[in-house]
């Protein structure tokens, strides 16, 4: 190496200050961070004697000013803000220290990295995730590795000249650069590798922010890792210089950086105190984004996510005892409506991933399109995207939640124009940086979507997400033990299923909210939760006059029984409650048999149709309740006639994306054909109807009085009709209906 570069005692201390700290209980600290933690304390305690020790101390000497600074300090290439280099007379700077101390423990962990750096055998890649750390790593690193390099340069701004002039370069960039700046570091970096100096390149993802020649001739990638309570509890004692072990714990670190050690660890507190400020920043920080803190097992109505993260819990205990990461099931994308619990599932995976004798579980780091988006422009949302899955890199073991997939649309169907470019350059991106965290072994990757049929068809592909789950509904079983789980041991000895029934249709969050509200009732009023405060908030204030309420039935009847002529009985569950969105619902709590032909879409629409036709099969008019069912209706027979080959005069014709069918509509044959189609199901559905009729109003009645009806009820009733084969009624008279709601238990059927 050059003459005026002298290697540092890297692999072995060399002066008396170091042999003095080596017995604070370092027991498993590498030569490399042994040496930087000795210099720290040594500057640290030059500062103390410097100010003094007690209520009398005096100031730092005064700076010599703008000029001085200038004449010894560092420019920062972003802001171009001047900074003290020597850092003579400044207070010991908590996250320089935790940041070095961390860097030299990855260079002990891997020697021949270091080697390599001191001899310029090859360039080292240094990944650092947190910005912060990055800033703070800035000019401080050299000194771990050369006592005197006054001639290192900085290939950003500087070419290499003549090799007996210089000591060496580095590079640092928090994110890449375009254009021509691109081009000439590219350059300058080609002709680095050939001077056999020391080189090394500091960056939030070396594959994606430096130039490919430094990437292809590094043979040591050292990801530098996130802060742990060694290094902290270290940076602690350097900085008030009490010899104490003060205990930061990891689940309190994970919501800090070494950023907010300047704010929280100063040289006038003691050493509890400064942990203790470190606690208030994390506790701040972790009720930005509320957790609920649920466990897998108290996760319901998921089965098939449950069974992938059983597994994977199962994977990652092999691969910490041996096995390699490509045997791991690392990656699933959950696919459902809104509420079901998506987000919440992948919480609840993380803190159970290390297994029940965890208590804190692996490290969660959530991003999602418009988190990034809220950057700023193009770069700023790249730069926030690049700087999520490089701090997922660093914090390995851990989940990396990708939330709105659906945002990451499909890249074929845009079309030209500036938002179409700005999309594509989002979505590139994103597969770049997922197959990059693929690599990174430790890193679970979860993806969250309404919609999964609107991704990016290559976000889905085997290496990315490729284990699609989708999640529906709960069934009421499932919702009992939703409720159950968020009224934690409340009510335990009251039968819920009535209000579960009533409930049917709800989702998690709907239950989360239901429970929320019992509770309200009860602190109002002073006392415990009672089963009553449950019912009033599931079912609230129905104000419905006895008309509206059997319309209501009647129509839920209509979609419930249909449902079940059609596609049997198991999973259909209906009811009359009023919410601040509908008046009842009717649904299906597991996934059809459905084999997508001609008829299985015309039954679909029939059950969509049949809530309208059973209000004028039993009332004589349709009511306006039927919007939302016309609406799905009329899009699935655009479907069928206009993407799906089903149906019409030409089903050979493509005319675009069946989700967005209901386009086809400005076509004039395909309004008249979708009329056709729907008149069709609608006849199709009052035969049905009429058939059934005995059934329909023993269904609507069930659900008149008792809110709620479930499909193995309705077969039971369709079974016991066949079984009597009672005539049919000929009509329902108005005065019948009258007589109906003045008294619903009546036994004779209008």
């Amino acid at each position: 190496m050059n003459e005026t570069t002298s290697m540092s005692h890297s692999f072995g201390v060399g002066d008396d200050t170091a042999r003095r700290t080596a017995s604070f209980e370092g027991a498993g600290i590498g030569s490399i961070e042994l040496r930087v933690y000795a210099e720290a304390w040594r500057d640290a305690l030059h500062f103390r004697r410097d100010v003094g020790g007690g209520p009398d101390r005096r100031r730092p000497a005064q700076s010599t000013g703008f000029a001085g600074l200038r004449l010894r300090g560092d420019v920062d290439e972003d802001t171009e803000f001047e900074e003290n280099a020597s850092r003579e007379g400044c207070p010991p700077n908590p996250a320089r220290i935790a940041a070095t101390l961390l860097l030299a423990r990855a260079f002990d962990a891997s020697p021949d990295a270091a080697r390599d750096l001191v001899s310029g055998g090859a360039p080292v890649v240094v990944d650092v995730a947190d910005g912060p750390m990055l800033d703070a790593l800035k000019g401080a690193w050299r000194g771990m590795f050369f006592d005197n390099a006054p001639r290192m340069i900085d290939l950003v701004r500087t070419a290499p000249g003549r090799r007996t002039d210089l000591d060496g370069a580095y590079v640092v960039l928090k994110e890449p650069l375009k254009g021509a700046a691109k081009a000439r570091l590219e350059r300058v970096a080609a002709d680095m590798c050939g001077y056999a100096l020391p080189f090394v390149a500091f960056s939030p993802d070396g594959r994606t922010c430096l130039p490919k020649v430094v990437n292809d001739a590094t043979r040591h990638r050292i990801e530098l890792p996130m802060l742990d309570p060694a290094t902290v509890s270290r940076t602690i004692r350097v900085v008030t210089g009490v010899r104490t072990a003060v205990e930061v714990s990891t689940e309190t670190l994970r919501h800090l950086g070494v950023g907010d050690l300047a704010a929280a660890v100063r040289f006038d507190r003691a050493p509890e105190a400064c942990a203790d400020e470190l606690r208030r920043i994390a506790a701040s920080r972790s009720t930005e984004r509320p957790s609920r803190g649920l466990v897998l097992s108290e996760i319901h109505g998921m089965a098939a996510a449950r069974a992938w993260a059983d597994g994977a819990i199962a994977d990652l205990a092999a691969w910490r005892a041996g096995i390699s990461w490509d045997a791991v099931s690392s990656a699933v994308m959950i696919a459902g409506p809104p509420g079901v619990g998506k987000t919440l599932f992948a919480e609840a995976f993380a803190r159970s991933a290390l297994g029940k004798d965890s208590k804190s579980g692996i490290p969660l780091i959530v991003c999602s399109y418009y988190a990034w988006q809220a950057e700023g422009h193009l770069g700023d949302f790249l730069a926030a995207m690049r700087r999520d899955f490089a701090l997922a890199r660093a914090s390995a073991p851990c989940v990396i939640l990708l939330e709105e997939c659906d945002s990451f649309v499909a890249r074929r169907g845009l079309k030209h124009s500036h938002s179409a470019s700005y999309v594509r350059s989002c979505v590139n991106a994103l597969l770049e940086e997922v197959d990059g965290v693929r690599r990174r072994e430790g890193v679970f990757l979860i993806g969250t979507t309404n919609e999964v049929e609107a991704c990016e068809p290559a976000l889905l592909r085997a290496g990315r997400f490729e284990n699609v789950v989708r999640v529906g509904l709960p069934d009421p079983a499932e919702l009992e033990k939703i409720f159950r789980v968020r009224l934690s041991g409340d009510l335990a000895d009251a039968d819920i299923s009535a209000v579960v029934a009533s409930a049917a249709g709800m989702t998690g969050a709907d239950a989360e909210r239901v429970v929320k509200d019992a509770r309200r009732m009860a602190r109002c009023e002073n006392r415990p939760l009672r089963f009553d405060d449950l019912r009033r908030a599931v079912v609230g204030a129905d104000d419905r006059c006895d008309a509206l309420r059997w319309r209501t039935a009647v129509h839920e009847a209509g979609h419930a029984l249909v449902d079940v002529l059609r596609f049997g009985a198991d999973g259909v569950v209906a009811n009359t409650t009023l919410t601040d969105r509908r008046l009842g619902m009717s649904m299906r709590t597991m996934a059809l048999a459905f084999e997508g032909t001609a008829t299985d879409y015309r039954s679909r629409i029939e059950v969509l149709l049949a809530g309208r036709a059973a209000e004028e099969v039993l009332l004589g008019d349709a009511s306006h309740g039927a919007q939302e069912d016309l609406a799905e209706a009329t899009r699935l027979s655009c479907a069928m006639l206009g993407s799906l080959g089903l149906s019409g005069p030409s089903p050979l014709t493509h005319l675009g994306d069946p989700r967005r069918a209901e386009k086809f509509l400005r076509y004039v044959d395909i309004r008249a054909a979708v009329g056709i189609e729907l008149a069709e199901a609608d006849r199709c559905c009052h035969d049905l109807l009429e058939a059934n009729r005995t059934v329909l109003i023993a269904v609507a009645r069930r659900l008149f009085e008792q809110s709620s009806v479930v499909g193995a009820e309705i077969a039971a009733l369709l079974e016991a009709a066949r079984s009597e084969e009672t005539p049919k009624p000929a009509a329902m008279e108005r005065g019948a209906f009258l007589r109906l709601i003045d008294d619903p238990g009546q036994t004779d059927a209008p």
